[in-house]
């Protein structure tokens, strides 16, 4: 559905992607993931056909630069911050729906589909940040493009915000949608994605599964265990033996980092040692983790 072969956009003698290759499938949902500057909204822009780049991309096997309109009606953008005229909800869909030639119909179903039909008559500036974003996203679904793009959506709505967004995002994928979205957030990539890219200085460094994201950067979660006094240090020394390199004491219980395919080991390890655990928490590995491990390390 999507073709980027050998892309490269400089900004004067800043390359901003350099000769990135991908592929998306149809149906296919793919997450770009990567630093700030590592060329995933650069990136989206040349697939947009918003800026000039070296190389080639095609969507539905059409080359952007020669088809550019057609390209363009094959896709529905949502970009971080939507800004729109300060106009009625349902008259910004109007606006856009006359460009894209859709009839009044379509629109009363969009305003159905993304939760505004009791807000259509509202100004922008009087809808909330996720309202805002939601109203995007029909415009984004106006004429039903086989393809959406989406670059970082959610990083500007709060828990509620992002859940309903995302949601909405996750129906287009089961109805065969094919997504490319940029994101600073693993639990948006393992709710949506069928395969990961991370970008680093301009270059697709990394394509897997998110299912063996974790395991191919090393990612560990932490777990705070929760056990009574008497039974901390055997604890300590059953996990130590089993080759959890790093545990801890901590108050009332004790830390240990574990591999994000292997959390359940220590509670078995402690449970046949008949060691009670009265209460954990995890804590899960974040984006600026994986960024961090990827800098020092490399991959």
């Amino acid at each position: 559905m999507i073709q980027v072969t050998d892309i490269t956009k400089k900004f004067g003698n800043v390359v901003a992607v350099d000769s990135v290759t991908l592929n998306v499938k149809e149906g296919e949902v793919v997450a770009l993931l990567g630093a700030n500057g590592a060329g995933k909204s650069t990136l989206i822009k040349c697939i947009l056909g918003l800026l000039d780049y070296k190389g080639k991309i095609e969507i539905q096997n059409r080359n952007i630069k020669e088809n550019l309109k057609l390209s363009k009606s094959l896709i529905g953008y949502v970009p971080q911050d939507p800004l729109f005229y300060d106009m009625k909800t349902v008259d910004i869909l109007h606006f856009f729906g006359s460009i894209r030639r859709v009839d009044e119909k379509r629109i009363k179903s969009l305003l159905s589909l993304v939760g505004l039909e009791d807000h259509k008559h509202k100004l922008s500036s009087e809808l909330s940040g996720g309202m805002r974003q939601r109203l995007s996203f029909a415009v984004g679904l106006l004429s039903d493009p086989p393809v959406l793009i989406l670059d970082e959506p959610t990083s500007n709505l709060d828990a509620n915000a992002k859940g309903d967004f995302l949601n909405l995002v996750k129906e287009r994928k089961n109805q065969g949608k094919t997504v490319l979205f940029s994101s600073h957030r693993l639990d948006e990539v393992y709710f949506l994605a069928d395969r990961v890219l991370f970008m680093k200085s301009g270059r697709v460094i990394l394509d897997e599964k998110p299912q063996n994201l974790a395991n191919s950067l090393g990612m560990r979660a932490k777990i705070n265990l929760i056990i009574p006094e008497g039974s901390i240090s055997k604890a300590i020394s059953i996990l130590t033996k089993e080759g959890f390199g790093s545990v801890s004491r901590n108050g009332s219980g004790l830390y240990v980092e574990v591999e994000e395919g292997k959390r359940i080991v220590p509670f078995e390890k402690l449970m046949q040692a008949r060691i009670p655990i009265t209460d954990f928490t995890i804590q899960e590995s974040s984006m600026e983790t994986v960024i961090k491990h990827i800098e020092e390390n490399g991959y």
